[in-house]
């Protein structure tokens, strides 16, 4: 039943949408059912005064001055209807009546107002969480999207609210703090671009655009006195940035004091074209910024981020890069080691990779030969590293990371060639994050096993990979450690892994891993002798689930989801060519929402599995397909016809 109240919004909804006449009826509906409420007269008549009828509108009037006598609302009402009718004098009259009943002094005008006037330092606080830049991470993956040119920017969206607004927001460092140069989209204003942002960074009291000078307030630049400086630097698509403009942003960087500030540096030549001659210019680039950020921003650099379309040859020891910056904890090193080209780091303060003792010159300038290191060797010194991540890379040297450099190690990421090199950083003690795909199948056998008990103790994210061997050694050993239990772990990648039942049910069981959220088998084969994998018969928290490319998944698999895995959302089965949607069906059937039933859709119960990825399952019939994009969201289902006797054309539901 419509109640006054609704039936009022209706009416102020079609009032500011120009129905008038709808507005009408609605105050009047809402005025049978409170005839005496002064908000509904007053409404009806401000509709009245839109349409001319103004006698109406007057009766309205009169009923608010009668309904609310002490009150000047009634009399402003009446004094515009009579404005209106141009009879001005009986207009000044009840206006000066209804003067009469404004109060002489406001106790609460004076009040203090939390809303309207904010403390300087919520509202930085707020403006600076609302344009709060994207993390530094972001940009370290060599396949990020291109950014589109008409990217919308919070910040300067705030300084349109009003002048005052963007007066503050120009005066305070804080908001400038972080400085992305794309070489696309700045290709010929990076310089003006880099000059502008680190003055703002600065605190300087820079002309702004027309001429003025924004008048930040004493209270602003003493509140962040102090805190300038650029803090981050991004530069995308550097490999389309002149050379004369890489080498002016590095300048005014220098000039104006912001090197000494940074904090956080990535530098991407993942995106924009790259060519022949952009790939030799890579490694000089990323050079010249290391040797840059090494010579000002030594003492306070944390982040370091570097990604390529190329292979990256790391011709350094590792533990050396975080050795020339005291203060860095993150290192990203990202690649692909399918590329032709290749990229490196060559900087002088770096230890080369393909020695762990400093190479003896003669007076005579004769270079003796580099021995091996002496047993009683002095290990490096311990680092502030809490973040490793080296992918694409190619390590040609078996000189090993010392795990001491990395006593406070807890996200590593490795898919690199040449396990050697950072075997024994897989033996770090409380790793959260377990990402490693080594290639060498010889270094896979030859070297000791990690220590698993120490290393995944806390883990939350497996993924293993690389050498046909590797992935299985490692899981045998945790079944031969107890088996080891994974209390903490939620996602877990055995991607084109060859394992045995065994290690499947033992180590995954919900009795053994019960947070697990995400499991990915993709690609994965039957360990000899086995020749089927079935999957652990409880899987209590799974949630996404991807068999893709496997020959062991069939629909006594699909089925078996039924039971084991109560809470799934999320199934990957594509390139199954074995399987057939019946038991899709039953999945779908049995995880059935009822409280997303509503009238308005015919009572459709949507299922809560979100997403279906069915591609490349040939087998699976049209009417199958059909139901499951009735009983799925839209959007859920993933599923190309490939014959085009069945359908003509693709679809994506």
């Amino acid at each position: 039943m419509k109640t006054a109240a609704s039936l009022c919004s209706a009416g102020i909804a079609a009032y500011r949408a120009t129905s008038y006449e709808t507005a009408v009826k609605l105050f009047s509906q809402a005025i049978d059912l409170a005839a005496e409420s002064p908000k509904l007269y007053d409404a009806r008549a401000s509709a009245y005064e839109k349409l001319g009828r103004l006698q109406e509108g007057l009766l309205d009037a009169r009923q608010v001055i009668r309904l609310l006598p002490a009150a000047s609302k009634g009399y402003l009402r009446a004094a515009r209807l009579l404005s209106t009718a141009r009879k001005y004098s009986n207009a000044e009259a009840v206006l000066r009546q209804g003067l009469e009943r404004v109060p002489s002094s406001d106790g609460k005008g004076r009040m203090y107002s939390p809303i309207s006037q904010l403390p300087l330092e919520l509202f930085v606080d707020i403006i600076s969480l609302v344009s709060e830049p994207r993390p530094a991470k972001d940009y370290s993956n060599a396949e990020i999207p291109r950014r589109r040119k008409n990217r919308p920017n919070a910040l300067f969206t705030c300084m349109r609210v009003c002048r005052s607004w963007r007066q503050l927001i120009l005066s305070t460092p804080r908001f400038w703090s972080t400085l992305s140069i794309d070489g696309v989209i700045n290709s010929k204003n990076a310089e003006r671009k880099a000059v502008w942002i680190t003055q703002r960074a600065s605190g300087a009291d820079v002309t702004a655009p027309g001429g003025a000078r924004p008048a930040g307030s004493a209270q602003s630049r003493s509140l962040h006195r102090g805190r300038g400086g650029i803090q981050r630097l991004v530069l995308t698509a550097a490999q389309e940035l002149p050379e004369a403009a890489f080498e002016t942003i590095l300048k005014v960087l220098e000039t104006s004091g912001s090197a000494t500030t940074l904090r956080e540096v990535v530098c991407s030549f993942a995106d924009g074209q790259r060519t022949t001659v952009s790939v030799q210019g890579e490694a000089t680039r990323s050079s010249r910024l290391v040797r840059f950020l090494h010579e000002h921003a030594r003492e306070r650099l944390q982040f370091f981020g570097m990604s390529t379309g190329g292979r990256i040859y790391p011709d350094f020891d590792l533990s050396s890069f975080f050795h020339a910056f005291p203060r860095l904890e993150a290192l990203n090193l990202r690649g692909s080691a399918l590329s032709p080209s290749i990229v490196g780091i060559n900087v002088p303060f770096l230890r080369p990779s393909m020695a762990t003792t400093t190479a003896a010159t003669q007076s005579t300038g004769v270079t003796v030969a580099l021995s091996p290191p002496p047993p009683n060797e002095t290990l490096p010194p311990p680092t502030r590293a809490r973040h490793l991540a080296i992918t694409g890379a190619v390590f040609v040297s078996d000189v090993p990371c010392h795990l001491a450099s990395f006593p406070g190690l807890e996200h590593l990421e490795l898919d690199v060639v040449g396990a050697g090199t950072p075997w024994q950083l897989l033996s770090g003690r409380g790793l959260k994050t377990y990402r490693a795909t080594l290639y060498g199948e010889s270094h896979v056998v030859e070297l000791p096993i990690p220590d698993l008990a120490a290393a995944w103790a806390q883990v939350e994210d497996i993924r293993l990979g690389g050498a046909k061997r590797f992935a299985s050694r490692l899981l045998q050993e945790a079944i031969r450690l107890g088996p080891l239990r994974f209390n903490h772990l939620r996602a877990l990648d055995l991607s084109f892994a060859s394992l045995t039942n065994e290690q499947l049910g033992v180590l995954f069981h919900s009795t053994n891993a019960p947070v697990l959220e995400t499991l990915v088998l993709a690609s994965t084969t039957a360990s000899p002798p086995e020749v089927q994998l079935v999957l652990p018969d409880r899987l209590d928290a799974l949630k996404r689930l991807d068999i893709s490319h496997t020959a062991w998944v069939t629909d006594r698999t699909v089925r078996g989801l039924i039971k084991s895995a109560p809470m799934i959302e999320a199934l990957e089965v594509r390139g199954n060519v074995a399987l057939s949607g019946r038991p899709l069906m039953e999945l779908v059937r049995s995880r059935a929402c009822p409280e997303t039933a509503s009238a308005a859709t015919d009572d459709v119960v949507y299922s809560e599995v979100t997403t279906l990825a069915l591609e490349g399952c040939t087998k699976i019939e049209t009417p199958a397909v059909e139901w499951l994009k009735k009983h799925i969201r839209p959007g859920g289902v993933k599923f190309q016809f490939i014959d085009p006797s069945e359908r003509r054309s693709s679809y994506c539901y």
